[in-house]
């Protein structure tokens, strides 16, 4: 088939071939030529026309050619037939007047033309490669028969769902759905959709494509490796997928800072390794000096979930119809399916985005839902573990406990130059760099230039904005962190998040339930840093060691206690010299799915916590005996704490029946 009888194919399958005649075709027209053309042939319209045009042009320089070589034979043969006396040759043919002249005259010619050609190289043609045919997230446009016109199962029309969602005022002159039929089709059909976007999101990952910028702009939408057959339809739809995980992406900003490791089931050793001395003077025999000593990190996963209970396929189209409405500037047109799917995952990425900084995994109450802190371990209570099991010493100096407005420039300078002052000249941290709380960003840039000049530089990497004033030390701001005043040091990627399935959280699977819905997805997420530190079992020893090979540097981010404990001060709250309360029956303003420590940080204020009222459930009375004591709570759904865990006279207990997985519980 020639290249005119292929684009006649193309235009009378679309229906174009008169508007064409015509020179009447519109752009988007002409766009589904050119998508349909590559489509069918597997090469671009454009390739074949300029192979089309070279062609034409071998074609006129071979005639001329031909032309060239006619005339010399013409001229040879009538020299070489003999004349009869009526002028005619043996043939009777009509003699062509032609002399030896003539003759070598057209030879001359003849090497003028090769001359002609020899200094003009043919045209570049392509080679006629397979490619991909280029397609926007939106598709060709819809067919009577297809959505977006791609011929996949997916995109079927005979689908109520992709009806409405070609064209939503469809839906007035539609009968209600039927359960039955409607919605059990929907809900299969979406937890197809959902398994393939787990599987997709596990080879993005494995392939370290999971970049949002790149695949919003489509940078991988040629990358099919993987996919079954991936035919136009099945490109289409790994298309969609990497827009939707795109969108997902946007709201992982927290990963950016510190990476996710899979593969973790329950628990993991992150390895670390002390090498002893080496290097000696020289000497004679076997005198041997070195060693390793290995201090592994416990990295370790909790059970999460999402359980949802929605209404039925009839609420649903009434919910998609208005977001269409008000989206319809939304260059990505979704449909009903991938609606809600990313509504939803969007929404659970933003709340594990906040558990992933102050979460802490908490065993729920038997039947009762539990908040969305409490589906994993977060950065805040992982340091607070720290801190309580001796893995590392913080910086607690009262100055940079709590900073306000005013002081927050002094407060992180005196902490970073507190940090270089207790290292040991064997230590480096120059690689590490200091997290502090973004919505305190803004304190920051007036305390600078109160202190330095109103026309201070913020841009670029080195700018104030991003490096402590006089130092190299390069600054990370966090979301999520609300008032707190938490401040510390760590080299990037020390601080891991661990999952075991990439994208478990994105197999949403879905049932009916009488006129119900029901979706949900179970995946395990937890947090952990791979080196903190040398491993004590008493403060005296921390404290002895000095910092020594210490990673992770950090600032107690406590609150003293007054008269009463309020968790408007933050969760983690300590008593000193001003602590005037003795005894606490109450936390004024605690919030579900947040755990609140209560520390005694002074010898002579041992608040204590009797076994009644709101603490009534804690395994026994708090009655501390020395600094360092402390009991970490949370409120459960009647109003009344629960206890995590607590160190009484100096030894350290976790309650297991709440917290089943913490390291040293078990």
């Amino acid at each position: 088939m020639n290249f005119k009888q292929k684009l006649e194919s193309v235009l009378e399958f679309l229906g174009f071939k008169q508007k064409f005649a015509d020179k009447s075709l519109t752009q988007e027209e002409f766009s589904s030529i050119v998508a349909e053309y590559q489509k069918r042939y597997q090469t671009t319209l454009q390739d074949d026309l300029a192979a089309e045009d070279a062609a034409q042009k071998q074609h006129e320089q071979a005639e001329q050619f031909q032309q060239q070589l006619n005339s010399i034979y013409n001229a040879v043969n009538s020299i070489a037939k003999p004349v009869d006396e009526s002028g005619h040759s043996e043939e009777q043919q009509p003699a062509i007047n032609a002399t030896a002249a003539d003759v070598v005259n057209a030879i001359n010619n003849l090497g003028t033309v090769f001359q002609t050609i020899a200094a003009k190289p043919a045209d570049d043609v392509p080679a006629q490669v397979v490619n991909i045919a280029p397609m926007s997230v939106n598709g060709l446009g819809n067919t009577p028969e297809y959505l977006f016109g791609v011929e996949h199962p997916m995109f079927d029309m005979k689908k109520r769902w992709n009806i409405i969602s070609a064209n939503p005022r469809a839906r007035n002159s539609m009968e209600d759905p039927d359960e039955q039929t409607d919605g059990h089709a929907f809900r299969v059909e979406s937890a197809n959709y959902c398994k393939g976007l787990k599987a997709r999101f596990q080879y993005l990952q494995q392939n370290k494509m999971l970049d949002a910028k790149a695949l919003s702009e489509g940078k991988f939408s040629n990358n099919y490796d993987g996919v079954t057959n991936a035919g136009v339809g099945n490109q289409f739809v790994v298309l969609r997928q990497d827009a939707l995980i795109a969108h997902i992406l946007q709201k992982r900003d927290l990963t950016q800072y510190f990476p996710v490791r899979y593969g973790i089931q329950d628990r993991d050793l992150l390895f670390n390794a002390y090498f002893d001395e080496l290097s000696q003077a020289y000497q004679e025999g076997e005198v041997y000096k070195g060693g390793m000593k290995i201090e592994n990190e416990m990295g370790y996963v909790d059970d999460a979930m999402i359980k949802m209970k929605f209404g039925p396929m009839k609420e649903l189209e009434r919910m998609y119809i208005a977001y269409l409405n008000k989206e319809g500037s939304d260059p990505i047109k979704w449909t009903m399916i991938e609606y809600c799917i990313l509504n939803s995952l969007q929404q659970a990425q933003v709340e594990q985005n906040k558990r992933r900084m102050r979460g802490i995994y908490v065993k729920p109450e038997k039947g009762v839902a539990g908040s969305y802190l409490n589906s994993g371990t977060g950065i805040w209570y992982t340091l607070l573990r720290y801190v309580h099991d001796f893995s590392i010493k913080p910086h607690d100096d009262k100055s940079y406990r709590t900073y306000t407005s005013a002081t927050f420039l002094e407060a992180v300078q005196q902490f970073v130059s507190d940090i270089r002052s207790s290292i040991t000249e064997d230590m480096d941290i120059d690689n590490h760099v200091l997290y502090l709380n973004k919505n305190h960003q803004s304190w920051w840039i007036q305390n600078v230039r109160d202190k330095y000049h109103l026309d201070t530089d913020f841009n670029g990497p080195t700018g104030y904005l991003n490096v402590v004033p006089d130092t190299s030390t390069r600054i990370v701001w966090l979301p999520y962190e609300g008032q707190s005043t938490l401040m510390f040091m760590d080299v990037p990627g020390n601080i891991q998040f661990v999952e075991y399935i990439a994208g478990e959280m994105l197999g949403i699977k879905m049932e009916e339930s009488m006129e119900m819905v029901r979706a949900w997805s179970t995946w395990k997420e937890g947090c952990g840093a791979a080196f903190t530190g040398r491993k004590f079992s008493t403060k005296e020893a921390l404290d002895a060691n000095g910092y020594e090979w210490q990673q992770i540097f950090m600032n107690l981010p406590t609150f003293t206690i007054a008269d009463a404990i309020d968790a408007k001060n933050g969760f983690w709250q300590i008593t000193g010299a001003t602590t005037t309360a003795t005894a606490i029956t109450d936390i004024a303003n605690a919030k579900l799915g947040v755990a609140y420590c209560i520390e005694i940080g002074d010898a002579s204020k041992l608040v204590t916590i009797a076994q009644t009222g709101k603490f009534a459930n804690i395994t026994k009375a708090f009655a501390p005996k020395a600094v360092g004591d402390y009991i970490l709570v949370i409120l459960d759904s009647t109003g009344n704490y629960r206890e995590l865990e607590r160190r009484e006279d100096g030894k350290r207990t976790i309650n297991v029946e709440v917290q089943p997985n913490v390291p040293g519980g078990r």
